[in-house]
């Protein structure tokens, strides 16, 4: 009998869309493309960031790294948001936020914000996948 799938929080994949699975990690895009943000999620039962082994936690910063650079060369982000809150949902997942000074909320934190609501479309998101995954399969 094989092992069961991973899981992911059921508010996390709600509010997401899978980008790729990379290296034991699901990258995922937020579904409101308002600010760009996506989440990494560690195929682990880990809750903890530094609890994770280091080679994970070199993937999720390789990972975040290059979606931080398509953020700021495909949509103007000035500013790199970097967190692992965990507050409200307990599984570990890592925040990768994109923000520059005209985005609806600047300065001000996003997380529990309303935001205005804005979609991506189905070829956004292939093209954020072939991008990453070009990058990935170049480093």
């Amino acid at each position: 009998m094989s092992p069961p799938k991973f899981a992911i929080d059921d508010r996390l994949k709600h509010d997401s869309l899978l980008l790729l699975e990379y290296q034991h990690c699901q990258l995922r895009l937020n579904k409101n493309a308002t600010i760009p943000w996506a989440i990494i999620i560690p195929e682990t039962d880990v809750v903890e960031y530094h609890e994770l082994s280091q080679e994970m936690q070199f993937t999720i910063t390789h990972l975040a790294a290059h979606i931080s650079q398509m953020f700021k060369s495909e949509h103007g982000a000035e500013k790199i948001n970097f967190a692992a809150i965990g507050n409200v949902v307990g599984q570990l997942h890592v925040h990768v936020v994109g923000r520059h000074a005209n985005d609806p909320l600047w300065p001000d934190v996003v997380w529990g914000q309303a935001l205005p609501e804005a979609s991506y479309n189905a070829s956004d998101v292939e093209r954020i996948k072939a991008r990453l995954q070009q990058a990935l399969e170049a480093s």
